[in-house]
């Protein structure tokens, strides 16, 4: 999910897309502890989910469905399956000169590391209700992950970098360029034999105001903020490529 956040008081923005003078901005002081320690804990919680609606199997975000698609053909893990992509997708957004932070460059092999060592811990869902419920609860968990994780401020997330990429390659708005990115990765998915269903449909419905709520939770009680989501992914995409 592309989200923006923007403080009316005039805070700096909850999502800031710019990576051109992030590494400068890195060597200044500041609790760049801190912030590593959000980046870290964002991406375990949306990991963790990511391996929960897995495990419910009532399918899954668009880039989530490349994911599982690739490591079925390819015979690998799924976690494996998530730095392949995301390895990739980084290599995309540098061709289209939209440069990675930091964070950008270690989420997708952080995730999928983590979602190695958590997948097989993590039982099969069983019950139509309680697979329904835990996709629910694991989605709104995962944007706190992925809120975290745009707090932390060390870049944007991989797949974001490929879109402002392509929106300033191609002169498009990012509601077209975001909505084309999704529909592909679900056509890939699907081609790949992903997993499609209710799940995905979910996830697009409660991302966005998962990430809104967490958002605001997150941020200084006096800001006024107004939060705009594009698209269908979720953070816990942005978070795993």
């Amino acid at each position: 999910m592309f989200t923006v956040g923007v403080s009316r008081s005039g805070a700096r923005p909850l999502y800031d897309t710019g990576t051109a003078d992030l590494w400068q901005r890195l060597r200044q002081p500041g609790p760049l502890a801190g912030r590593a320690l959000l980046l870290v804990v964002g991406c375990v919680l949306a990991t963790v989910c990511y391996a929960v609606t897995i495990q419910a199997s009532l399918g899954l975000g668009p880039l989530f469905v490349v994911q599982v698609g690739l490591a079925q053909v390819m015979g690998i893990s799924i976690g494996t399956a998530v730095m392949v992509t995301g390895v990739t997708t980084i290599l995309v957004a540098v061709l289209l000169r939209s440069w990675p932070g930091p964070g950008t460059l270690a989420l997708p092999f952080m995730s999928g590391a983590l979602l190695n060592l958590m997948l097989p811990a993590i039982p099969t869902i069983h019950g139509l209700a309680f697979r329904a419920l835990s996709v629910v609860v694991a989605t709104w968990i995962m944007a706190l992950g992925g809120a975290l994780m745009i707090r932390a401020g060390l870049g944007p997330m991989a797949y974001d970098c490929v879109m402002l990429g392509l929106h300033r390659v191609s002169g498009w708005s990012v509601a077209p360029v975001r909505l084309a990115m999704e529909l592909s990765m679900l056509l890939v998915g699907w081609l790949l034999g992903g997993p499609i269903g209710v799940g995905t449909a979910v996830t697009a419905v409660l991302i966005g105001p998962g990430l809104h709520f967490w958002l605001r939770v997150l941020s200084r009680p006096e800001a006024t903020l107004r939060v705009v989501t594009v698209g269908l992914s979720n953070p816990g995409e942005a978070s795993t490529g």
